[in-house]
């Protein structure tokens, strides 16, 4: 994945397929065509197929990855090798933890939860266009979502309810992804909101047999009634004690 130098005229077929899509995302809106050109110049296509991976914890970090099709998630294991995943990305996300930091390393392992296609961006080009004071804005705007997020992460795993718990996950990952299907093995939600597959499955089913929720397909989630999850997550419903 080392990074490639091209001419404007010269630019990988990938970027001229997909209409130069970097750029339509929240992260390079703005940009000029100067600053564009140089980033664009040292970009790579990546494909990656689901389950594979993309770094791992530990493997240094050389560059910043913009998502463009699918979803990843981002996990890393506890002292019992429990998995705990630190966030689900989507199309239009970026990945660039602690990029500027000297010697920096990923935090946590990267694996596709479905087929994806990302760009791949060298630092040294993104610290050059950082010096564009929209880029720069665009950043803090990022960070200060990024800072918004684990807030609300925070929140979901300091609530001592599961069913709480769930239903503002459910909550949270509609919202993000602006749509009324959260789609995800349990497995993947259970180590999101640190709770056990079983617990997610019976409290699920709770929650269904509400008619707050549906389940769909394979792993799909339909919210029926986000009104009613809210106040379960708030609680203002009764509350449950089972783990």
């Amino acid at each position: 994945l080392v990074p490639v130098r091209y001419a404007m005229s010269e630019m990988p077929a990938s970027c001229l397929a997909c209409g130069h899509a970097c750029f339509s995302l929240d992260l390079m809106a703005g940009l000029n065509p100067e600053k564009r050109s140089l980033i664009l110049s040292r970009s790579r296509r990546i494909h990656l197929e689901r389950d594979e991976t993309l770094f791992e914890s530990g493997d240094p970090v050389q560059a910043l990855y913009l998502l463009h099709r699918g979803r990843v998630k981002l996990t890393s294991f506890d002292t019992e090798g429990r998995e705990q995943i630190t966030g689900i990305l989507s199309a239009g996300d970026t990945l660039w933890e602690d990029l500027f930091e000297p010697d920096s390393r990923w935090p946590f392992t990267c694996i596709c939860l479905e087929d994806a296609d990302l760009c791949r961006l060298d630092r040294d080009a993104f610290a050059q266009a950082l010096q564009d004071p929209a880029l720069a804005l665009q950043v803090i705007s990022l960070l200060s979502r990024k800072l918004r997020d684990a807030d609300h992460r925070n929140l979901l795993l300091s609530t001592p309810s599961p069913l709480r718990r769930l239903a503002g996950f459910l909550l949270f990952a509609c919202r993000s992804g602006a749509k009324d299907t959260v789609v995800l093995r349990l497995d993947d939600i259970a180590g999101s909101i640190s709770l056990r597959p079983e617990t997610v499955s019976r409290k699920l089913s709770e929650l269904e047999k509400a008619g707050l929720v549906k389940r769909i397909h394979q792993s799909g989630i339909r919210l029926l009634d986000p009104e009613g999850l809210n106040r379960v997550f708030s609680g203002q419903t009764e509350g449950d004690a089972g783990t």
